[in-house]
């Protein structure tokens, strides 16, 4: 896909006005189309402007995963789990459970440093 192309894509719908809406959705975008760094910088960009949004570190738990980083992705899908329960979203608290426990398994020294922090 061209960057042009994904351009187009981003201004579909309505652009959101929220500065953490904005690089939330384009960060969506770029991990959608499996480009993992970029989509990463986008959802920290987007954790500077609302760090208490679940779905974000979800997602950052995903890509981090795509990428090799199993102690970022683990940290994350834990931040989205405490952030999910606050939340009372339970579609949203098991998905994360899931992703944790695969995580888990997949990355056990990386969880051991996680617990230690």
């Amino acid at each position: 896909m061209s960057d042009k192309e994904f351009e187009l894509r981003l201004t579909s719908k309505p652009p959101p006005t929220d500065p953490a809406e904005i690089h939330f959705k384009k960060a969506w975008q770029h991990r959608k189309f499996k480009r993992h760094q970029e989509a990463v910088d986008e959802f920290l960009k987007s954790l500077e402007y609302n760090p208490d949004k679940g779905a974000t570190h979800f997602n950052l738990g995903l890509v981090y995963d795509q990428l090799g980083k199993g102690g970022l992705a683990l940290a994350h899908v834990q931040k989205a789990l405490a952030l999910f329960a606050t939340e009372q979203k339970p579609s949203n608290n098991a998905a994360a459970q899931s992703l944790h426990k695969r995580l888990l398994k997949k990355y056990p020294d990386s969880a051991t440093d996680t617990q230690k922090k």
